[in-house]
């Protein structure tokens, strides 16, 4: 199914008629073109090779054959890469050997990229009838500002068959570029497009078929060196620093007509953009400081705005960023990526308070401004402290107080939480980590006092942003680490709720369940008597009333123990819980020590503390009550058990049996009935 918009193709029952397949004389697919011309087709130059013969097929016209084609060596710019591994070229134009019909060419067209979506279409192994893919715009890649396409899902990612197939931006319906390649690599993430301006810098006869303004304003365009004017490295340097996208991203300065700094901004501008910077002045300029030169691609516009209106100013931006129909300044803040602009003359504008208000609204939408006043005055100062100094005092107030909450706040909050909790098995380097970024916060906070005025400036800017991001990551970090402990301290309160709840119901279930004397009590059992049962503690003889509910009470302040104990181990706790909880349900049998083993406690014999010691034995603790029905308890401690409702019904054991000797009965009791011995066992002497 076709994930383009309404506007990407003519509809999506039927594709454009203007996409071309490109295959060999013997009818293998090779890849995809665009019809520019009746006799042109746009691809890519691996797909093509000049002296070979091939065909182009409209797969989109029915009725219509084949036609043969060429290539020739002056249309074939072959993809080169630079000593940094940056590609280049790869484009070429085909020659069909007789006119197609009229009514099936399109036109290229000039956009700022990357934004927003796109669709691009190709022939894959196996689909001669073709496809469209779905993809974002990412960023612009290499010297050559080539664009990076990532897919809307995985199996949209362009593969063999997709080269020289068209790129339609889905909110113009415009032909942006073409498709040239893929990441090497399985998976790949990403394909790679060449746009508009890029072809036309290799190409510069497809302009004769393409719309859109240019992205340079003729008046700040320059040619060779010899033009005129001297470099002026520093302010060079200066520039190319902004157009790569250091600094603070809006740049006021001043520059003299005619004058040096005049033809050194007019060369940066001219080589920042895709489509003027040629393999010609690239050379012209390759002598030059490397940090004097600004990358390709690296501004959507270039405008001299002598005797512009705001308004203006407004039309040409929403005409780079494809914004036809409602060119409204909040319109771009929706865009993926921010508006990057060169404006020249801004004390010379037609209206030069109202534009500085659509620059002001621009920068806070993050757009990127390189804001180029005629002389030094009171405007160029106004602009100045409105767009630079005092956002940039607004962000380090800001940095200010992000420190302050991490330190005052959230740290104090982890703090807090780790005196009542332990961290889980999984989240303990993270609550390390949330740790240490308070105590390198605590020491970052004390220097950000102390900075001077200078590295405060815009040109050091990049401090201000390396503090920004730790503090950033140190804050989510901590937010993280607090909700992980806190979310373990809830249920804490709730396995502290489930126990106290638990046990007046199992003191109650003890109280009602059938048993007597010298038989087992198997909550709620009706199995004949003497026989291993759930929960009995896996016992084979008999057992009174009164020895479950202690060994239930030991089970149940094992618990309390743990849950009480800060910082509370979760885990270990649980278990406890689990096992009071699985004993008094009588749903499995558990070991013979109901409180479970040191191990489990988390302590040694020796070390277990002074209100445990003992319990294990089935006595009380010193200066604790007695578990209810204990029969020190039943006769010394009316009073109910810790946590025990007072409304609670009491359970009294039975009177303790005297143990008869071999053979003879307790006094007041009956003779036993002779005993059969079970299998394997001797007769009775």
């Amino acid at each position: 199914m076709t994930r383009t918009g309404e506007r990407a193709v003519t509809t999506r029952l039927r594709m454009p008629s203007w996409i071309a397949r490109i295959e060999a004389p013997d009818g293998q697919v090779l890849g995809a073109g665009v019809l520019l011309a009746r006799d042109r087709v746009l691809t890519a130059a691996h797909v093509v090779s000049p002296g070979r013969r091939y065909t182009v097929r409209l797969v989109g016209v029915r009725g219509l054959d084949p036609v043969p084609a060429t290539v020739h060596a002056d249309e074939h710019v072959p993809q080169r890469e630079d000593s940094l591994g940056s590609s280049s070229g790869d484009l070429a134009l085909l020659r069909l050997d007789r006119p197609l019909p009229d009514g099936h060419a399109t036109r290229l067209h000039r956009l700022a990229v990357p934004y927003g979506e796109v669709s691009m279409y190709g022939f894959p192994d196996g689909d001669d009838g073709g496809r469209w893919h779905g993809a974002t715009l990412e960023a612009p890649r290499g010297r050559d500002s080539q664009v990076q396409l990532r897919p809307l899902s995985p199996g949209e990612l362009a593969a063999p068959g997709f080269s020289g197939g068209p790129v339609v931006d889905h909110a113009t319906g415009r032909v942006i570029g073409i498709v040239l390649s893929v990441d090497e690599g399985t998976p790949s993430a990403f394909s790679y497009m060449s746009p508009t301006e890029t072809i036309l810098s290799h190409l510069p006869q497809v302009a004769a078929w393409t719309d859109g303004a240019e992205a340079v304003d003729p008046r700040l365009r320059t040619g060779a060196r010899a033009a005129s004017g001297a470099l002026d490295v520093r302010f060079a340097t200066e520039l190319a620093s902004w157009f790569r996208g250091e600094g603070w991203p809006v740049l006021v300065t001043v520059v003299p007509d005619r004058s040096d700094r005049a033809w050194t901004l007019n060369r940066a501008v001219t080589l920042a953009d895709r489509e003027l910077r040629t393999d010609r002045n690239a050379s012209v300029f390759s002598h030059d400081p490397p940090e004097t030169v600004p990358p390709a691609g690296a501004h959507d516009l270039a405008l001299d705005v002598k005797e512009l209106t705001a308004a203006d100013v407004m039309d040409r931006v929403a005409a780079r960023l494809g914004i036809g129909d409602d060119p409204r300044p909040e319109r771009l803040g929706a865009l993926r990526v921010p508006l990057a602009a060169v404006l020249v003359g801004v004390d010379e504008a037609a209206e030069p308070g109202a534009l500085l208000g659509l620059l002001d609204r621009l920068a806070r939408q993050g757009a990127r401004l390189l804001l180029v006043f005629r002389r030094q005055g009171e405007r160029a100062d106004q602009a100045a402290e409105l767009l630079v100094g005092r956002p940039l005092y607004d962000r380090w107030v800001r940095l200010h107080a992000e420190l302050d909450r991490i330190v005052e706040e959230l740290g104090p909050a982890l703090d807090r939480l780790r005196d009542r909790v332990l961290p889980g098995p999984g989240s303990r380097q993270l609550v390390e980590r949330a740790e240490g970024g308070v105590r390198r916060t605590r020491m970052l906070r004390a220097w950000v006092a102390h900075t001077p005025d200078r590295e405060r400036e815009p040109a050091r800017v990049g401090l201000l942003f390396t503090f920004e991001e730790a503090a950033d990551r140190r804050r989510q970090r901590l937010e993280q680490a607090i909700g992980l402990l806190d979310t373990r301290l809830h249920r804490r309160e709730e396995l502290l709720g489930r126990v106290s709840a638990e046990w007046p119901l199992c003191r109650q279930r003890a109280a009602e369940a059938p048993g007597r004397p010298g038989e087992p009590m198997p909550y709620g059992s009706s199995e004949a008597p003497g026989r291993d049962k759930p929960g009995d503690l896996g016992r084979t003889g008999p057992s009174s009333p009164g020895d479950r509910i202690m060994e239930a009470y030991q089970l149940y302040e094992h618990a309390l123990a743990l849950l009480r104990h800060t910082p509370c181990d979760l885990e270990r706790a649980e278990a406890a819980v689990n096992r009071f909880i699985t004993f008094c349900s009588g749903t499995a049998p558990t070991s013979g020590n109901p409180a479970g083993t040191a191990e489990d406690r988390g302590t040694t014999p020796a070390a277990s503390p002074p209100g445990n010691r003992g319990r294990e034995a089935g006595h009380p603790a010193p200066g604790r009550p007695a578990p209810p029905d204990h029969p020190a308890r039943a006769l010394d401690h009316p009073t109910p058990p810790p946590d025990r409702p007072a409304s609670s019904p009491d359970l009294t054991p039975p009177p303790p049996q005297r143990t008869p000797v071999r053979g003879h009965p307790a006094p007041g009791h009956p003779a036993p009935s002779p005993r059969t011995p079970r299998p394997g066992e001797e007769s009775p002497s």
